[in-house]
């Protein structure tokens, strides 16, 4: 008796309503991402997403992976230090305003939002610091070459991705980890903005009778909506750039795989061969005696550094933080 025609020996079919089911549960995750990571979006893709996903799908090859490390904690520590200066400047503006008591019987909310914005700004200067300790452990520029081993390479690796054969939540916790000072940082931000909003209005929601404090507050309302309008529109076109950017480069790929590159096909033998080389030969005859030294590095004088200033020296480029 045959089975194979039997439903027991066949996978059930997934379901119309398990495939619209995942398909919002991924539109959700993404949504509460782009809320969450809104403030710092493009920090985020630039500086943690896109890097880590890179690495992760550099696996196996030694040279792109190597290339990608380098690039990460150089603009890693780029971040950092950013983080570091924006944070320590709106800690000092919160700390500044915090004493004010222009305004009669101010909401405390005000107080709410600018305690949050320190704790943020004091937090984002911490956890950027343990991430420079971490950062401080990854080999050097100049020790990721050729040179390294396997295991140190895999080691870096996992210290940066937090898992071995497959990304599980110790990734997406380390991931949360490496965003944490910028998330910080721009929550800071707009917990003071925030607070200094409230605090302004205090008037219209008071329902205090119309004085000083009102125009004031109009005047701030109006500056700070066309600063807001301006930044939202600001943001959509670097969003639309940016997404143009990477159309772009998708497109830029296929083609040039549907295509291959068509240098080989080229006879070197060929008169167009021949005629490059004899416009290469005339140009050199033209040279003066002096520039073909200089041109094959045999002369270095102020105005050339020689040969000498392409060496990277250890620790030259190394990213530098202000703590």
């Amino acid at each position: 008796m045959a089975y194979s025609d039997s439903p027991l020996s066949s996978p059930p079919a997934p379901s119309s309503n398990t495939y619209h089911r995942n398909r919002w549960l991924d539109f959700l995750i993404r949504a509460t991402l782009g809320i969450i990571t809104s403030p710092y979006r493009r920090t985020f893709k630039i500086y943690t997403w896109r890097p880590l996903k890179e690495i992760r799908a550099a696996d196996g090859d030694r040279k792109k992976l190597m290339c990608l490390v380098r690039e990460w904690k150089a603009d890693k520590y780029q971040e950092l230090q950013s983080v570091q200066v924006a944070s320590s400047f709106c800690a000092g503006a919160t700390l500044a305003v915090l004493s004010w008591i222009k305004i009669p019987d101010p909401i405390w909310v005000a107080s709410a939002f600018w305690y949050c914005s320190l704790s943020c700004s004091i937090w984002a200067v911490i956890t950027s610091i343990q991430q420079k300790s971490i950062l401080d452990e990854l080999p050097d520029q100049d020790v990721l070459t050729e040179t390294i081993s396997e295991y140190d390479l895999k080691r870096t690796r996992r210290v940066i991705l937090r898992y071995k054969k497959r990304p599980g939540i110790a990734h997406w916790i380390m991931l949360f980890i490496w965003q944490f000072p910028s998330m910080q940082m721009s929550y800071s931000w707009c917990a003071f903005l925030a607070g200094l909003t409230v605090y302004i209005c205090t008037p219209f929601i008071r329902h205090h009778p119309w004085d000083d404090n009102s125009k004031i507050a109009i005047t701030y309302l109006v500056v700070g909506g066309v600063s807001l309008i301006t930044f939202l529109f600001s943001s959509g076109f670097v969003y639309a750039a940016e997404t143009d950017s990477e159309r772009s480069a998708a497109n830029s790929r296929v083609n040039t795989g549907e295509a291959g590159i068509g240098a080989d096909n080229v006879n070197s033998n060929g008169p167009l061969a021949t005629n490059t080389d004899a416009v290469a030969n005339s140009q050199t005859s033209t040279k003066s005696p002096l520039q073909t030294v200089r041109s094959r590095g045999l002369l270095i004088d102020g105005s050339s550094s020689g040969p000498q200033s392409n060496r990277t020296l250890p620790g030259k480029n190394k990213g530098t933080l202000l703590i």
